[in-house]
């Protein structure tokens, strides 16, 4: 049974130009103690989504329809007061700035503390901060900077302070908001590790949103590829990568560099996502795949499953062995 299960969800951002769709249609399912990546460009929807799952939404986005449901319960319905009750006690969000996260007039002692004193009432401060000294160090900090306040700490110790602060009442699930963002290579590195070992030693879930392609693969088990709103491939992390379906996922992997990569090794597929105000009727992708037939122009695929365990929503998905070894060959718009 999944411990997280979205369906259908579709959020909308009011603006002055009129609703703009960042989330259409998105079903994802969350495993207990599993982690799933999800992968995409700035714009595809994926940190709304992870914001919507938090019930956290600027005040000019809305869930429009859809279902969000934790154990039993169904978060797009929930009430404020409930709200409170269950985040960080049963699910958590690591934001990806951790400067602007923090408050500056805090101690990290009273940051940490804060969250055991909402939810467990009965804890002394003795006990509160003894407890806040072990995830510090359960996250590989010293805990006698607990009485830092955040400037005067680093950039990884200051990520490293956010994940101490969603591990510190050990919920059922943390949503990881491009938690590596602005970290050194030794740092991300770590935190990657870490994310991993935390699963192991918590038995917590993991939603981990990043644009990077090596950092979801290395820690995912599982894999959602999200483009102009929609996910569009989903299916285990080294198989989406290794052997990728649709074309937005095909074009993903072509466009990054490896050792020997020459330029001519190298496709690009522009930076201008769609207009998800007036997004196209068909197929999300259709203006940049060079494998786009009149079907894909006019009503937008299916998304199904094309090998066990993977699905996605291409109508050329069970052509995906030739459009792979074409991909180097045809035409990707720079638009």
């Amino acid at each position: 049974m999944s411990l997280l299960s979205v369906r259908d969800l579709h959020v909308e951002y009011a603006t002055a130009d009129g609703p703009v769709g960042a989330v259409d249609d998105v079903s994802l399912e969350i495993e207990p103690e599993s982690i799933v990546g999800i992968l995409g460009e700035s714009g595809c929807g994926k940190s709304t989504l992870a914001k919507a799952i938090m019930r956290s939404l600027p005040d000019n986005g809305s869930i429009q329809q859809g279902e969000i449901q934790l154990h039993d319960e169904d978060l797009s319905e929930m009430s404020e007061s409930r709200l409170r009750e269950i985040r960080w006690e049963t699910i958590a969000y690591i934001p990806q700035s951790a400067m602007g996260s923090l408050d500056s007039v805090y101690t990290i002692r009273e940051q940490l503390t804060e969250a055991i004193h909402a939810h467990r009432t009965e804890t002394t401060k003795t006990e509160a901060i003894d407890r806040a000294k072990e995830v510090l160090r359960t996250v590989g900090m010293d805990p006698s900077r607990i009485e830092d306040y955040p400037h005067q700490l680093s950039g990884g110790m200051r990520q490293r302070v956010l994940l101490a602060m969603a591990l510190i009442l050990e919920p059922d699930i943390v949503i990881a908001d491009e938690p590596t963002t602005g970290l050194d290579a030794l740092i991300r590195d770590k935190v990657l590790s870490d994310l991993e070992t935390y699963r192991d030693e918590f038995g917590i879930s993991l939603v981990f949103v990043s644009h990077d392609i090596a950092d979801l693969v290395e820690t995912s088990d599982r894999l959602a590829v999200m483009y102009g709103g929609k996910i569009v491939e989903q299916g285990p992390s080294r198989e989406v990568i290794d052997e990728p379906i649709h074309p937005y996922t095909i074009g993903l992997k072509n466009s990054l560099p490896e050792i020997h990569s020459t330029p001519e090794d190298l496709i690009a597929m522009g930076m201008n996502p769609p207009n998800l105000r007036d997004p196209p009727n068909g197929c999300r992708f259709v203006e940049k795949c060079p494998y786009e037939t009149e079907e894909c122009r006019t009503t937008h695929p299916e998304f199904r499953e094309v090998r066990p365990g993977t699905r996605t929503a291409c109508y050329r998905a069970d052509e995906a062995d030739h459009l792979r070894s074409q991909a180097k060959e045809v035409t990707w718009s720079d638009e």
